[in-house]
């Protein structure tokens, strides 16, 4: 990644906006989530989660992947930094609000969501208590569950606006899997998921690459305009 801060990667006018989230485990509780930006607010706006752009890439990757049990606590200044789904393992309530600080009169076109696999254990209808270990992996696997997010989501957002893609799996692959025949399995369990939902996925990148309309743009035009001169006095010489 080189030494490229965030913030430098805006100047390409093709470069999208990109948050990267990490979780903050030092500074007490409860936790806080941290987002790596590269891209600043306008004057007077404020996010709810902490953050900065000055930090650079590398650094965004390395604190926002820290995953407990593959990889070290990341030290940047004096927070420590690990995995953002510690916290926020599905981002894009995270997103929406960003893109509402960033655009606040803009209505959202298109929410896509990816999630990376669904595994669900079949539990057995016990009454026994459980043990102190798996009491700590119900706490882990609510903590960082990812479809809450998604149900609310899909409750709040218009039609056709909101579309997740996250397939059920066979098998629960840990992080570090490597071999080539899991690797496979993988590959073709998204592929099945991707042919069953077809129409969806055709939906998706339908309202993707919709055009803007001549009215948004002109609006867009006139608040770049405002935003432009703003706080700078008017002067007229006659």
């Amino acid at each position: 990644m080189g030494e490229g801060r965030m913030i430098e990667s805006a100047r390409d006018p093709h470069c999208p906006k990109v948050a990267a989230v990490s979780t903050i485990v030092n500074r007490g509780l409860p936790l806080k989530a941290f987002v790596f930006r590269n891209y600043r607010f306008m004057p007077g706006v404020r996010s709810h989660y902490l953050g900065d752009c000055k930090q650079k890439m590398w650094q965004a990757i390395r604190a926002s992947s820290a995953a407990p049990g593959y990889f070290q606590e990341f030290v940047l200044g004096k927070d420590l930094h690990q995995d953002g789904g510690l916290l926020i393992n599905n981002p894009t309530a995270l997103a929406i609000h960003e893109c509402k600080c960033l655009w606040p009169n803009t209505p959202l076109q298109c929410v896509l969501s990816l999630g990376t696999g669904r595994y669900e254990t079949v539990g057995k209808n016990s009454t026994s208590y459980t043990s102190l270990k798996t009491k700590l992996a119900h706490v882990i696997s609510s903590a960082t569950d990812t479809e809450e997010v998604h149900t609310m989501l899909d409750a709040l957002l218009p039609p056709d606006t909101y579309f997740r893609f996250n397939p059920y799996m066979s098998e629960d692959v840990p992080l570090n899997e490597n071999r080539q025949e899991k690797l496979n399995l993988l590959k073709g369990e998204g592929g099945r998921y991707l042919e069953h939902n077809e129409a969806k996925l055709k939906k998706a990148a339908s309202v993707l690459g919709q055009e803007k309309g001549a009215i948004q743009r002109l609006a867009e035009w006139a608040k770049l305009k405002a935003n432009m001169y703003e706080g700078i006095p008017f002067v007229s010489k006659l």
